[in-house]
């Protein structure tokens, strides 16, 4: 009987599984379907890694970013693997061609659903023996398929194409709701996958929010927080030309080394901010929310968000992004009362009139001449009514902007606000004593007895670590426990 222990000590040098991933592979093995639900930093690219050095089989990965599929490639080529290749819209057509002639040799094949989509591309993967399909950030089929990126929901299309392989779906984060929404348009039933859902509790990550009167407010509070913070950091945005302010604005006001970070920007720049992110070159991005899905950075000790989350897995999404190597690290939402209206108005711009879209049916050749009506030409290239294409749109729509509702709700919570994020994702707390927690702002005249503190946090031999824990707990003191 296969030993997976001895496998992943062989293959991987690692004498113990994270949660998680000896239930999953064990099921793999068994072929049987997998939803995983594993928190940010969970080992979900060892699933797929070891599956394929255990059974010699062909793996197709799905992703959603060219740094994402750049980075998963570079770090398997570091591992040993030659047979790994990323078909993104980065390489030539010279290069697509010579990689597509020679697809037969490659045993990891990295694709976006959009490359997937091209029908002279499929037929090559038609011709090709899969062992596992696997779909990183598998949320993106609930939350970007019916309104951003259509190509996510002919995913199961391109399983029926690859003759039903065996699929892994991963993602941090996932409502009850979402997994069946995933479940849903992937065509499978809930007995046909096996679902290991992990708490998306981050223990480590100290929770807190911080109503701003106003955009001066905000800045001023960001430059102290900065100032003080030691590490590496992210800062989240929602529009890129306020990225790329806010990091001038760092620059001119604090030492630290900043740099801006968004779609805007050439591949190639955003490809050296990342590696210069990883190398310690860069103390802190702002960003827009695609930063960060593909950066293996475990020592990121804080996630600040200038502007309000769509809703709150997105928001775990990101925070997520901080402390994964287990050590205090902070989450703190910056809030002032323009924000709502800016991600009202994003959520508005997304979405089609319902009399466009009508037009736009009338006049199918106008989708064909701008990309802007992609999704709308999913559904009447998918033969979808009109009516029904509007409906489609108006839903995803009202969901949004109920997402939108409970993100609000958070920053004004009068309670626990880890208690509001895993209610979310029909969690509990397990233990409501909060006196021994590194929590949130609500419990913070708790932790602040420094001698608590210090028992449960202090204890490391890394005295540069102890003092940036000490600095983090002096700027909260200042910033937040006088709120009231």
């Amino acid at each position: 009987m296969l030993n997976l222990q001895d496998e992943l000590t062989k293959y991987f040098g690692f004498k113990r599984f994270r949660p998680g991933q000896e239930k999953i592979l064990t099921m793999l093995l068994k072929g049987k379907n997998v939803l995983a639900i594993l928190p940010t930093g969970g080992g979900k690219t060892l699933l797929y890694q070891l599956y394929a050095a255990i059974t010699h089989q062909r793996i197709i990965i799905v992703s959603p970013l060219i740094s994402l599929m750049q980075d998963q490639v570079s770090r398997l080529q570091f591992l040993g693997s030659k047979r790994v290749i990323a078909l993104t819209s980065a390489i030539d057509f010279k290069e697509r061609q010579f990689i597509m002639n020679h697809l037969e040799q490659y045993q990891f094949i990295y694709a976006s659903p959009e490359m997937l989509a091209n029908p002279q591309i499929m037929e090559k993967f038609k011709q090709l023996s899969v062992g596992l399909l696997v779909i990183d950030e598998a949320h993106c089929i609930s939350e970007w398929g019916p309104d951003f990126r259509p190509d996510y929901l002919k995913l199961n299309q391109v399983r029926k194409s690859l003759k039903m392989p065996l699929t892994l779906m991963m993602t941090a984060t996932a409502t009850t709701k979402t997994r069946q929404d995933i479940l849903e348009r992937m065509e499978m039933d809930q007995d046909q996958v096996n679902q290991i859902v992990l708490s998306v509790n981050r223990k480590n990550i100290f929770l807190s929010a911080r109503v701003c009167k106003n955009q001066r407010e905000k800045d001023d509070l960001l430059v102290k927080l900065v100032s003080k913070l030691h590490g590496a950091g992210i800062i989240y945005f929602s529009s890129r030309a306020t990225a790329e302010t806010v990091a001038a604005l760092l620059n001119h006001d604090t030492s630290k080394r900043v740099e801006a970070y968004h779609g805007g920007m050439e591949g190639q720049y955003r490809f050296r901010i990342q590696q210069q992110f990883m190398n310690k070159e860069i103390d802190i991005v702002c960003a827009t929310s695609a930063f960060g899905m593909g950066i293996d950075k475990n020592d990121v000790r804080y996630v600040i968000h200038y502007h309000l989350p769509g809703n709150i897995q997105n928001y775990m999404q990101e925070i997520g992004r901080a402390g994964r190597d287990g050590k205090p690290s902070l989450a703190i939402l910056l809030y002032e009362p323009n924000d709502r209206y800016l991600q009202a108005n994003l959520i508005d711009n997304t979405y089609p009139e319902d009399n466009l879209t009508s037009y736009l049916y009338q006049h199918p050749q106008v989708m064909k001449k701008n990309d802007a009506f992609r999704v709308v030409k999913y559904y009447y290239e998918n033969h979808f009514s009109s009516d029904q294409a509007i409906s489609f749109l108006n839903r995803s729509k009202e969901q949004r902007l109920t997402g939108l509702q409970q993100m609000y709700q958070y920053i004004f919570t009068p309670g626990c606000r880890r208690k509001v994020l895993l209610n979310h994702f029909d969690e509990q707390l397990v233990d409501d004593d909060h006196e021994n927690q590194f929590c949130c702002d609500f419990h913070f005249n708790f932790w602040t007895k420094w001698e608590i503190f210090n028992d449960h946090y202090l204890k490391s031999s890394d005295f540069r670590q102890q003092n940036a824990v000490k600095d983090w707990h002096e700027v909260l003191k200042s910033l937040f426990l006088s709120k009231n």
